[in-house]
């Protein structure tokens, strides 16, 4: 379901010094029963995600990106994500459309919400900003920062940011 194959050195290397490992498969139900009681509903992609990588913490490789300070880890702990956050959840959900859980944490502890399809959304402060189509380039970005960011969606009066 996610295909590391298609990952730079550079991200698997961090996997690496994570503690990942290929066939790493971690109960779910730490992070899943708790968050379901919030009213979130797991997916099968959220799923293989947290088993592969719950309670992983991958460091930015690249600490500077063409538009933001990449400085802050990719953190693979949903509940730091998502618990008290369902009302994040579901603006994120209305705005942009979809069926997202939560996986994590990145920039200035942003909530990282993982879209059933594979869009990988971070929230807070009044911002969306878009870490991929897919899973896997929300890897490469939060760990190579090799592509702007891009503010999907700021809270009426917050100035998008990064600017456009």
């Amino acid at each position: 379901m996610i295909n590391f194959g298609s990952l730079s050195q550079d991200v698997l290397r961090a996997l690496d010094a994570s503690g990942w490992s290929v066939n790493r498969a971690v109960n779910t139900r730490q992070w899943v029963e708790p968050l379901e009681k919030e009213g979130y509903r797991v997916h099968p992609l959220a799923t293989a995600v947290l088993s592969a990588l719950g309670g992983l913490s991958l460091d930015p490789g690249n600490a500077v990106g063409p538009n933001f300070a990449n400085d802050e880890p990719y953190s693979f702990d949903p509940l730091a994500a998502g618990s008290g956050q369902r009302a994040l959840a579901l603006e994120v959900e209305a705005v942009l459309g979809g069926h997202y859980f939560p996986i994590g944490e990145w920039l200035s502890y942003s909530s990282v919400f993982l879209e059933s399809r594979g869009r990988v959304v971070a929230a807070g402060m009044g911002w969306f900003w878009e870490m991929g189509s897919s899973f896997e380039e929300s890897l490469e970005l939060a760990v190579c920062a090799n592509r702007p960011l891009l503010c999907l969606y700021s809270d009426p009066g917050v100035t998008p940011w990064p600017p456009a």
